[in-house]
């Protein structure tokens, strides 16, 4: 379900503690006006032992409510165009592929964000599409090569 602010048409989240350095981000399921104020909730992730999992519950209220953050939603989409996504690999043995030690993937698609971000996805070996920005992994971006044309 896509949240968004009755005014704005912004998505929005609530971050969580979740305790051992784990921060949660929790999507605004809806905002409701109390008194003067505009109050996000969410869907509560607590112990399905105790029932509490999926209620929707007031997130400034929540057990480790940290804050709320907006998040950019995508706009558009442009073509990869050739450019390549370089990701760092474990030491590989001594002439196996990818011996440099990185792994080039094609860039399927830049993703457009209503904040201006633009942000490449990515195509592994398996056809899964992956937001390359979101890895720790990511060491490069190469631009196509001209001799290609």
């Amino acid at each position: 379900m896509e949240a968004s602010c009755p005014a704005s048409g912004q998505r929005w989240a609530a971050l969580v503690d979740r305790g051992n350095g784990c921060v949660e981000t929790c999507d605004i399921v809806e905002w409701r006006r109390e008194d003067e104020e505009l109050v996000g909730y969410i869907c509560d992730t607590g112990g399905a032992a105790q029932g509490d999992k999926g209620r929707v519950v007031r997130a400034d209220r929540h057990p480790g409510f940290l804050t709320y953050e907006r998040r950019p939603q995508v706009v558009g989409a442009l073509p990869g165009m050739g450019w390549t996504i370089c990701y760092r690999l474990d030491a590989p043995p001594d002439g196996a592929p990818g011996a440099d030690g990185f792994e080039r993937r094609p860039v399927l698609a830049w993703l457009v964000y209503d904040d201006g971000t633009v942000t490449p996805c990515d195509v592994d070996h398996d056809g899964l599409v992956y937001c390359s920005t979101d890895t720790p992994e990511l060491v490069h971006i190469e631009p196509p090569d001209p001799a290609l044309g």
